[in-house]
Parts: C-alpha cells; sequence; structure tokens
C-alpha cells in the first residue's frame, strides 16, 4: 500500500478485528430469539460500536485508527436487521473516564448470507445502512467517521484460502467452512439541505453494481468527495499461520 494513494486510512488492531469477527460467528452459528415471535433462530445480524483515535499520514492522508470493537449486547438482532440498543450514551460517557485516548468513530454490523444467496464480490452497504448514517444528526454531532461491515456465508465443505484484499476497502478470508469479508467507509462531515450538520459516505456504488443508494438533493453538493480513495488495514498474519500449519 503507497501511502500516497489513499485519502482516507481505516486501520483495524487485532483487538477490534477479534472481536467483530467472534461476534459476527456467534450471531450467525448460535441460535437466538429473534423477532415478537421469540422464535429461535440463526443467521442473525450483530452490531457494536468503534473506539480509537485519528492520525495523519505524512502524506496528508486521515488515518482511523479502530483500537476496540465494543458488541452492542442488548441489540435486537434479526435475520434481515438489527436494531441497536441505546447504549451509546452510556459507553460515551463511560469510557472516557478510563481511558482518555479513545474517542468514539462509528460502528460495525454483519450480514449473513445464506449457502443460496450469491456471494457480494464487492460487498455494500444497504440502503438502509446509508440513510441511518446520513440521517442521522446525532452521529454527525458525535463525529462518526468509521462504518464496518462483516460478510458471512456458511459453505459446503471447510477449506483455506489466502486472504486477499479484493477492493482497496475490503478484505476476503476463510475461517474453516465460513466465508467472510471485511469492508470500510468513511463518512465526511457536510451539510445537508437545512444547513445542518450531516455525513456522506464514501465510497459510493458504482452504476453497475445491484445496491442502489437513494440520491438526496443535497448529495450533489458532495460529489468532488466520490473521487476520495478509502483504504482498508487489517490483520491478515493469523489466517497465514493457520495456512501454513
Amino acid at each position: 500500500m503507497s501511502a500516497g494513494k489513499f485519502d482516507y486510512l481505516v486501520n483495524v488492531s487485532e483487538a477490534a478485528f477479534q472481536s467483530m469477527v467472534i461476534a459476527t460467528i456467534e450471531s450467525f452459528l448460535v441460535p437466538g430469539r429473534c423477532g415478537k415471535s421469540g422464535r429461535l433462530t440463526r443467521q442473525r445480524e450483530t452490531f457494536g460500536l468503534l473506539w480509537g483515535y485519528e492520525t495523519m499520514t505524512p502524506s496528508k492522508g486521515r488515518c482511523f485508527n479502530v483500537e476496540v470493537a465494543i458488541v452492542d449486547t442488548n441489540a435486537e438482532r434479526g435475520r434481515n436487521s438489527v436494531i441497536p440498543s441505546h447504549g451509546l450514551e452510556t459507553v460515551n460517557k463511560t469510557l472516557p473516564t478510563y481511558w482518555p485516548n479513545l474517542k468514539f468513530l462509528g460502528d460495525f454490523h454483519s450480514h449473513p448470507w445464506s449457502a443460496r444467496e450469491p456471494w457480494p464480490t464487492r460487498p455494500f452497504l444497504s440502503e438502509d445502512d446509508r440513510r441511518s448514517i446520513e440521517s442521522d444528526t446525532a452521529y454527525a454531532e458525535l463525529e462518526f467517521r468509521v462504518a464496518l461491515l462483516l460478510n458471512v456465508q456458511k459453505l459446503g465443505r471447510k477449506g483455506s484460502m489466502m486472504p486477499v484484499f479484493t477492493h482497496d476497502n475490503t478484505l476476503e478470508f476463510r475461517m474453516n467452512d465460513l466465508r467472510m469479508s471485511l469492508a470500510a467507509w468513511v463518512a465526511c462531515p457536510v451539510k445537508n439541505e437545512a444547513r445542518e450538520p450531516a455525513l456522506y459516505v464514501i465510497p459510493r456504488p458504482p452504476a453497475v453494481t445491484k445496491t442502489k443508494w437513494r440520491r438526496e438533493p443535497w448529495h450533489s453538493k458532495c460529489r468532488p468527495l466520490n473521487a476520495k480513495k478509502v483504504w482498508l488495514n487489517a490483520p491478515v498474519h493469523h489466517f497465514l499461520t493457520s495456512l501454513g500449519d
């Protein structure tokens, strides 16, 4: 990775990566109560908060260092959605008291895929995901900057593959019979049509992808941001070691 080729770098620590992967696998494989019926369901989404700090590279790229991923254990997890609890306010007051070097950076969640569904070769946040970030004034005021998405799918057999960055912002890897990927987005602070603090998420889905994000009137002023590059850096040595065993 060349330091001159990105505008934003999302650097995920080993501890944060482990927390997110374990939470994704647990919610995907272990049955849990889902919906008003309370039926036990597998392949649920999960959700959590990201904490860390921001630095600047020598080439003036902004680097968001994700040090801690806190799983929202009280979130309502479903097959196609996850509803966060109201824990952000509590954590936001408590965490800086004991770890003043950490600040709120954003959130992560997972998308489960059945064996019959086509695997997203280039994953994107859903339209609901996009709207939940860009339409949330509270997120803008809290300086939300990073959104991470983990995709997971169970395959027919165990196997191994070299971890690979399939796109600038996406790492794909295997864990036994699970195919997984981690992708990153950056929320840029802007103003909406009401001149209120808002966020504009990049990268945007290309026209050739199936994912479609609604275009709001105020998005036209944000188009120069579409040219900015987001890179992901996540630990891959665990997978390289297991492949060598």
